[in-house]
Order: C-alpha cells, then sequence, then structure tokens
C-alpha cells in the first residue's frame, strides 16, 4: 500500500463550473467605496456587451467583444480606471487571457477600492485558464497544462490550481518546484479555502520532502498545519509515520493509539489511517483501522481489501477467507483481489487451493481496476483501466451499485473496445442515484 501514489485520474482536483461576466451599468459605476464616472467608450463597450446572451452565436459575440474592445482601446492610456474594467472583460471574452490579466491589473492599481469588480474579473479568468489545465492534462499535455494552472493562480490565489501545479511538476520530476508550489499554496490559500484542499497541499508537500530525505522539514510542516487543524487525523498519521522516520517512536505510537480511539470518522478516512498504519508496519493497526472503515460502510472497496491485506499481514488469515473470495466474486478482473485471496489461502495452511487461484488470475483475459468517489448532487464516477489479455472487440461489462444496506440501487455497463495487447487504457463511467451509493462491483464480461 502506498499512501503517496493514487492513481492519476483521481489526483487532479476538478472544479469546473464556469463564471459568469459583470452586469455593467451604462454610466456611474458604484460600490460602497468605489465611484468613478463612466467614459464614451466604457458605455459602447457596456452596450455591446448587453447584446451578448446565452443565445448569441459564437461568431457574432466574437464580433461583439472586439467591438467593445476597439471602443475602450483609446482610453487605455490614462487613468480612466472603468477603461481598464471594460477592456479586462472584453479580453476575457476573446479568449486573450494574458491580456486580460495585464489589464485587471492595472486596474486594481488604479482603483483598488473597487475589489468587487475585479474579484468578478479574476475570478472569470481562473475558471478559464483552469478549465483549460484540466483539458490538456486529460490530453495528456502535461507542460502546457502546468502552465494554464499557473496562470490560474496568478489571476486567483486558489489552491485547487496550485495544487494541480504542484503534482504536475512532481509527475515531470521537478520535485523542488512541486515543493515550492505547494508551499505558495498554503502560505496564500485563497478566501474560503476548502479544507480537502488544505489537506491536499500540505499531504503533498510533506511527501515530496520526504521523498527528498528532508525529514524535518516535512515534520515541520506537518506540525505548523496541525496548530491549526489539530483533529486532522490523515495529517496526524502521515506526522507520526515521518515521526518514526526520525526515531520518534514513542511519539509515533502515541499518536497511532490517539487516532485509533476516536470515533468521528468516515470509511474513507478510516481507509487513510488504515493506510498510514499498514506503511508503518503496524498491521493490527491498520487492521483496526480498516475494521472501523467497514463498520462505517461495509460497501467501500478499500475498506475491505485493505481490512484483509492487514489481517494477512498481522497473521489472522482465516477470520478473512471469506471476505477475500467475495472480493474475487465482486470484482473478478483484479488482479490484486486474487493476490489477496491466494495469499489468505496459503497463510492459512491451504497451497493447493491458492496454488487454483493463482491459476484463476493467470487465466483471466481482462485486467481491470477500478475505484468510485464522487457523491455529490447524487452523482458519482467510477475511474480506473483496463487491458485485454486474449479478450477482443467491445467489452460490456455490467457494474451494479448498492446502498448501504446492500440493496442495488443503479446499474451502469461499461462499454470499451478492447486495447491491443500490452497495452493499457483509461476509462470513466458516470453514474446517478437519488439514493446514497456506499459501494459497487462488476460482473464478467457479457454476461
Amino acid at each position: 500500500m502506498n499512501r503517496n501514489n493514487p492513481d492519476r485520474a483521481g489526483r487532479i482536483a476538478r472544479a469546473v463550473l464556469l463564471g459568469v461576466f459583470l452586469a455593467v451599468p451604462t454610466s456611474v459605476f458604484a460600490q460602497e467605496t468605489c465611484e468613478f464616472e463612466g467614459s464614451v467608450g466604457a458605455n459602447t463597450a457596456a452596450e455591446r456587451f448587453r447584446e451578448i446572451t446565452a443565445e448569441t452565436p459564437d461568431a457574432e459575440a466574437m464580433t461583439l467583444y472586439q467591438e467593445a474592445l476597439d471602443a475602450v482601446r483609446p482610453e487605455l492610456d490614462g487613468e480612466n480606471a472603468v477603461a481598464y474594467l471594460m477592456a479586462t472583460q472584453a479580453q476575457l471574452g476573446l479568449g486573450n487571457l494574458d491580456e486580460a490579466l495585464a489589464l485587471i491589473e492595472t486596474f486594481d492599481e488604479l482603483a483598488p477600492e473597487c475589489g468587487e469588480y475585479s474579484t468578478n474579473m479574476r475570478m472569470n479568468g481562473w475558471v478559464r485558464r483552469f478549465n483549460a489545465g484540466i483539458d490538456l492534462y486529460n490530453a495528456s499535455d502535461l507542460q502546457a497544462a502546468l502552465e494554464n494552472f499557473a496562470g490560474a493562480n496568478a489571476f486567483r490565489s486558489d489552491l485547487r490550481s496550485a495544487n494541480n501545479a504542484a503534482l504536475i511538476h512532481q509527475e515531470l520530476g521537478d520535485i523542488d518546484n512541486a515543493i515550492a508550489t505547494y508551499r505558495a499554496g498554503l502560505e496564500n490559500p485563497g478566501a474560503d479555502a476548502d479544507p480537502a484542499q488544505l489537506q491536499s497541499a500540505i499531504n503533498g508537500l510533506g511527501g515530496a520532502l520526504l521523498a527528498e530525505g528532508r525529514t524535518d522539514e516535512a515534520l515541520a510542516a506537518y506540525d505548523s498545519y496541525l496548530q491549526s487543524y489539530p483533529d486532522d487525523a490523515i495529517v496526524l498519521i502521515n506526522y507520526a509515520l515521518a515521526a518514526m522516520d526520525s526515531g520518534m517512536t514513542a511519539e509515533a505510537g502515541e499518536i497511532f493509539s490517539t487516532v485509533l480511539s476516536r470515533d468521528d470518522l468516515d470509511a474513507q478516512q478510516w481507509v487513510q489511517v488504515g493506510v498510514g498504519l499498514y506503511n508503518s508496519e503496524d498491521y493490527d493497526g491498520g487492521t483496526t483501522a480498516f475494521g472501523k472503515g467497514r463498520a462505517e460502510n461495509p460497501f467501500n472497496k478499500e475498506a475491505m481489501e485493505g481490512f484483509v491485506n492487514a489481517s494477512v499481514q498481522a497473521g489472522r488469515p482465516g477470520p478473512v477467507l471469506a471476505l477475500a473470495d467475495t472480493l474475487v466474486q465482486w470484482y473478478p478482473y483484479d488482479q490484486t483481489n486474487y493476490q489477496l485471496l491466494a495469499s489468505a489461502l496459503a497463510r492459512a495452511d491451504m497451497e493447493d487451493r491458492a496454488m487454483a487461484v493463482i491459476g484463476d488470475q493467470e487465466a483471466a483475459d481482462i485486467v481491470l481496476t477500478a475505484q468510485m468517489g464522487g457523491g455529490g448532487g447524487g452523482n458519482y464516477v467510477v475511474r480506473g483501466t483496463v487491458e485485454a489479455r486474449g479478450a477482443s472487440g467491445t467489452l460490456s461489462i455490467p457494474f451494479e451499485f448498492v446502498d448501504a444496506g446492500g440493496a442495488v440501487v443503479a446499474r451502469e455497463t461499461l462499454s470499451v473496445p478492447a486495447p491491443p495487447e500490452g497495452q493499457t487504457e483509461s476509462f470513466q463511467l458516470n453514474v446517478s442515484s437519488g439514493t446514497p451509493i456506499a459501494g459497487f462491483r462488476y460482473g464478467k464480461n457479457g454476461s
């Protein structure tokens, strides 16, 4: 188990809500302490903006944005803040994001008291850069994606874009810049930073520092974060793991015991705690944590797998044989689960059955990994990879999604062309449900 190597598809944060343009008055612009007169060019630009609606064809909208920009361009050589505001909006509409950023920075210098207008424009530019980064990342153009996430952060400080930029630095092997980016994001996370993004940033920073052998710095970073968020169980576990690396075994053990005594974590948090304990070779503690995760959600795939794995490593294979067998039945193309079952059988002195399971694993004509995330608004996504080892044509794999009681609440079929032999392809399966989904399972191809 590796806490620092989640699958690539799950690592890039996704926040792709499009920003909106300002509704701009025609002559006088004001907010509490912000007041300035309009101008001929700004009024003309505002008129062009009002002609653009959701139904306006793209080509016509581009023409109107250009006309708005042309109207205010002669006024960009003085101190008319309104002109810079209108020009920013026009350049955003035209997709000229570098030019828009330069204009809004000038606007901020001329009218620092008018931050509401600047905030809206900066959010719009951030969203455009951020979404471009997402698209480029998914297209495997890492360098261009990195430039756009960095560009998004230039519009406004936001941990989502900072974390994504840091992750790409790591993928490109530039650990120093990854560390610097994480640090910058944590120093200026933006207003109302998402706690999950804060946690992701500190864990990313700590993991990068540890990978470089900079354990003392990692401990200091974790400690600084925990001063503000002392109850963050995941960061506490990572701090304890770093403490163990530094020989602080007593302190680490105390943290592990404290976290395991808690009763306020959800299933996924217990899974993360379990992974941390497993990585520290505390298999008994890992078994306890994964067991608590299963108590919160008995259909959490990672909790089930972790419970089997930790139990086997702790020398207790017997009690998890049935669960290990269930994992193979529920995820018949998951190589890891065949290995877990074979290991449990071997540890339970059932060598013949273990060899039979290994034979079944080697005979599988498809290899598939899958993890489920989401849940906001009843929307879930299963992401993973598929490899064909003899299967051909279109693969048709039925998925079932269950609620907390184990009842099937949704069904979807993954239909993908079998990848060429030796190649692995990523997939994404979306599902919506009015009932909260606790877990999933899938059947064999064509069943």
